[in-house]
């Protein structure tokens, strides 16, 4: 807990020294996600421990509903949404096909490429595409797809803008990262729905030494037009996620994981204690996400529900289950090596426990409700429902050699290799 002090401290002085804007944090105790304590152990967890129920929904197979490659599914407000290759295919809670959302073009309705993704209280669609100008637009539709405004997020001189996500239909929280290393130091921007700027979020404390590795590149400004005395550091964009009315900060350079309220508070939500295991490597020639002699945080996975959170970490040289999957893609086929690991945090108890894999190279909960395959959540919707996507092939392989049951067992006996994925449901605790 110390350590998370001293970078608390550090990170009020930064707001001090580099912003403006002011910061309102609460006086309790930051809850201390004590990974290094449980370095080494883990145990197999069932999915009854974190979760009430799940449900397997088949989805619809025909010519207009079939889904692509690389699919990824997300449910929101008892809808089924599947985003393959940037074209979405939208099915009610039960499977049914609804329709196609393919919005792509050049008209004032339309965008080019962008991040889709359904709002968590009205399962209407907002789409974030690149605009002209140095903004970003907002793509509104109705939950059936039809256009009703569009929005534009300006860039700010110094920073660097990524994703949007709204707190509430009047907030918006915009991920940044600085330009420059002298710049303002930003790592988030709240905006109003006409997107005036509300609050600048300053970019909390890290240290020199986890600056200059990974992430995103960028230049140190320099008064000389000589390109010789620029230097690199790098700095990237924080994850947000949303959790009930607020939004989540997510980056794998700190040791907190900060949250934004509806009133803009913005204040520490966890501490994550790494200890030892803290990225303190003056020598950056041997680390890569498979071996180094620290562990980083996947700002990229955040599961948290009312009871739980669920977090990715990079083990490295402490991995006690290193695994290996096979890849194909384009190139062809190869065994591609893996060493994160899952961690299931119970914000009621404080407890810690790594995910140990309950079948080898398969990685998340075992399913003791209907006995299916390990479910391990990919999204999370604004009511705590988990969704996972498994191939109708994977659900065949796995029940002919597990005595599945339930409504799985039932929907066995009609499922075929070509048909469309299922989507597993699960309501958190």
């Amino acid at each position: 807990m110390n350590r998370t002090k001293v970078s608390y401290a550090l990170f009020c002085l930064s707001v001090l020294l580099s912003c403006n804007s002011t910061v309102n944090t609460q006086n309790e105790a930051i809850p201390v996600i004590d990974l290094a304590s449980e370095i080494g152990k883990g145990r197999v967890v069932n999915l009854s421990e974190v979760a009430s129920d799940i449900r397997y929904v088949q989805l619809e197979t025909s010519d207009s509903s079939l889904i692509g490659m690389y699919p990824r599914v997300f449910y929101e407000n008892e809808r089924i949404y599947v985003n393959s290759m940037k074209v979405v295919k939208v099915f009610d809670k039960n499977g049914k096909f609804l329709f196609k959302f393919d919005r792509r073009g050049r008209g004032a309705q339309e965008y080019q490429s962008g991040n889709i993704r359904a709002m968590s209280k009205t399962g209407d669609i907002i789409v974030q595409s690149n605009a002209a100008a140095q903004s970003d637009n907002l793509l509104f539709y109705d939950r059936e797809g039809n256009f009703i405004k569009k929005a534009i997020i300006p860039y700010q001189k110094y920073t660097f803008q990524d994703r949007t996500i709204e707190i509430n239909n009047n907030l918006f929280v915009t991920s940044a990262s600085p330009k420059y290393k002298d710049s303002v130091q930003l790592c988030a921007i709240v905006y109003d729905s006409l997107f005036n700027i509300k609050k600048e979020i300053p970019m909390p404390y890290i240290s020199e030494n986890a600056m200059e590795s990974g992430g995103e590149m960028i230049f140190i400004s320099s008064d000389s037009p000589t390109p010789s005395t620029n230097r690199m550091f790098s700095l990237n964009f924080p994850a947000l996620y949303r959790y009930e009315d607020n939004v989540r900060l997510v980056t794998s350079k700190n040791d907190t994981i900060f949250s934004i309220d509806s009133k803009m508070n913005y204040s520490p939500a966890f501490s994550i204690n790494l200890g030892k295991f803290k990225n303190e490597s003056p020598d950056k020639d041997d680390i890569s996400v498979l071996e180094g002699d620290y562990i980083t945080l996947n700002r990229s996975y955040y599961i948290e529900s009312q009871r739980s959170l669920i977090l990715n970490f990079y083990m490295r040289n402490f991995a006690h289950e290193p695994y290996e999957r096979t890849v194909v893609n384009r190139l062809g086929t190869k065994v591609q090596k893996y060493s994160d690991c899952y961690a299931l945090f119970d914000k009621k108890s404080g407890e810690v426990t790594p995910l140990n894999q309950p079948v080898k190279s398969k990685l998340g909960f075992r399913d003791d409700l209907m006995d299916g395959p390990v479910f391990l959540p990919t999204h999370i919707s604004g009511d705590f429902y988990a969704s996972a996507l498994f191939s109708a092939a994977e659900i065949i392989e796995h029940a002919e050699t597990n005595n599945v049951k339930g409504e799985l067992k039932n929907m066995i006996s009609n499922l075929k290799d070509s048909d469309n994925p299922v989507v597993a449901i699960v309501k958190m605790k």
